[in-house]
């Protein structure tokens, strides 16, 4: 499978982001975040997993509109223990959802989770997560049952929805 995009003359998103730090608006971020949200979306629809988003696989054209990259056309149905959390290093475990670090099986929930470390990228302006821990370190603390019940219910609930 091959894919063609536009241009992408700004780059990769997290470098865009580190270059122009403090110089975009909170609705021009949350307008660059609606991009990935609606690529993901698309994957979602057509069946497939990402299971790599990372604000460094998403592309920014010169309008600040942001595309979706770096993932394998591999469809949700096929995904079994076929790729390992902890392949490639650190690098992956930082924005692997918690389900995929402990049983190694990805879905579009375990996207959802990379999201939402994306959003944590955007807005801290290209910020690396966890940039002060190692591979155990983060599995560590994701692992973790010690949240408060209150918003592990809420998690529970939020991921049993469908997408």
């Amino acid at each position: 499978m091959m894919i063609v995009l536009e241009s992408m003359s700004n780059g990769s998103l997290d470098s865009f982001l580190r270059k122009h730090e403090g110089q975009l608006s909170v609705l021009q971020l949350m307008d660059m975040l609606g991009g990935v949200a609606s690529g993901m979306k698309y994957l979602t629809e057509m069946g497939f997993v990402h299971r790599r988003l990372a604000a460094h696989k998403v592309l920014v054209n010169a309008s600040l509109g942001c595309k979706v990259s770096g993932f394998r056309p591999l469809q949700e149905d096929k995904m079994e223990a076929i790729y390992s959390a902890m392949h490639g290093g650190k690098s992956v475990v930082l924005w692997t959802a918690p389900e995929a670090i402990q049983y190694h099986r990805y879905s579009s929930a375990s996207d959802v989770w990379s999201f939402g470390i994306v959003m944590w990228e955007v807005m801290s302006y290209g910020e690396r997560p966890y940039w002060d821990m190692g591979n155990q370190d983060v599995s560590r603390v994701t692992l973790s049952p010690a949240s408060p019940i209150s918003l592990s219910l809420t998690l529970s609930h939020s991921l049993s929805l469908s997408l």
